[in-house]
């Protein structure tokens, strides 16, 4: 190595610098994803909107948190950057602190603030299975829905409702030709990977005339989705049993869905094979999958961070322990449009096209035979 070639120890020491530096912004943001968590079950958000800057003292009567809690809460929030700060004269203890309004919308009136509370209640369950995790990693890499626990089931369900609420998914199924009209005149959809059974009922819902079938592997969640079908009153056209994506119960179905589902599979194209086989004439099959770009430099951003993190986390070890021989590597949960539209083809499938959803985190792919 020439003395051109060989690291500047200054500049090496600044950037390893920088990365604890890094390193450290992660761990405020992990914790943070918390305190924000708590401060919308404490309705301390609420609290703060509209007020302007705000002292410790009159949040804490306003609210009945313990100031010296709050105040630490507040200096985290504004840290971030959620929160202005405004010195006080006297003191640190004459602070005062403003909720703008954009974080307030975000937080309040948009759904980020329950997607905050649906990923806090993952991660509490991802802690508790964290060992089992790493046995997986230093194993076969599998790990379970079912091997998980209810307030993981819960909280996806929560995930799910926040970024694909029914509207959107009414629109979607809408926007398909042919399969409104279909499902109105007595039609049946099948969901497959159903959870807890939400986007089954919400098409239910929204067609009086459909019968509608949701299928998972996994026997807890439908039995909770079963639960939710009768008290919505929609037991008598909306049924959920245990079942394989690659082995759907009946045939003749005019709408086939997968809501965030397909690449929880450990086989997928075997999934959109086995789907093709059961759909009626004029049938179509909606992929919803998050709506990742084509390619992973396009995907180096913080959408990007948060979905692969969750794929390594949850989506890819499900489907690892689901893979059976000569099945493809799982999908993973950022695949993309091109991705996705290569393995249905590989299925069977001659016409992909895209829903246009301006402004959904989700996208969505039409599957014709």
């Amino acid at each position: 190595m020439t003395d051109q070639t060989r690291p500047n120890p200054t500049d090496t020491a600044e950037a390893v610098e920088a990365v604890i530096a890094q390193l450290m912004g992660e761990l405020g943001g992990s914790l943070g994803v918390l305190l924000t968590d708590l401060g919308l079950r404490a309705g301390i958000w609420p609290a703060l909107r509209g007020t302007g800057p705000v002292s410790v003292a009159d949040l804490a009567a306003r609210t009945g948190v313990a100031a010296p809690l709050l105040r630490e809460w507040l200096r985290s929030q504004a840290a971030a950057g959620y929160l202005s700060h405004h010195p006080g004269t006297t003191g640190p203890d004459q602070d005062r602190f403003a909720l703008p309004e954009p974080v307030a919308i975000a937080l309040l009136d948009a759904p980020g603030g329950a997607i905050v509370g649906a990923c806090t209640e993952m991660l509490i369950s991802m802690a508790e299975h964290h060992d089992a995790l790493g046995d997986a990693i230093a194993g076969d890499g599998g790990l379970g829905w079912d091997e998980r626990d209810f307030r993981h089931w819960h909280g996806a369900d929560r995930l799910t409702r926040a970024t694909l609420p029914a509207e959107l998914i009414a629109a979607a199924v809408d926007a398909m030709e042919g399969i409104a009209p279909a499902l109105d005149a007595g039609g049946t959809v099948l969901d497959v990977g159903c959870g807890f059974g939400f986007p089954t009922l919400t098409i239910a819902g929204h067609h009086p005339g459909a019968r509608a079938i949701g299928i998972d592997y996994h026997a807890r969640s439908v039995a909770e989705a079963s639960s939710r079908a009768e008290r919505a009153g929609l037991a008598d056209r909306v049924s959920f049993q245990v079942a394989a994506a690659t082995d759907p119960p009946g045939s003749g179905y005019a709408l086939i869905t997968y809501f965030d589902s397909l690449h929880d599979f450990g086989d997928p194209v075997a999934a959109l094979r086995a789907a093709r086989s059961v759909l009626a004439p004029g049938g179509a099959v909606l992929v919803c999958e998050n709506a990742a770009a084509d390619t992973v430099a396009e995907n180096l951003n913080p959408a990007g961070r948060m979905f692969y993190a969750v794929s390594a986390l949850v989506c890819t070890p499900n489907a690892l322990s689901q893979r059976g021989p000569g099945a493809d590597d799982p999908l993973g949960t950022f695949a993309g449009a091109a991705r996705l539209t290569e393995i249905a083809r590989e299925a069977g499938f001659g016409r992909m096209r895209r829903i246009e959803t301006p402004g959904a985190m989700s996208l969505f792919l039409d599957l014709r035979v």
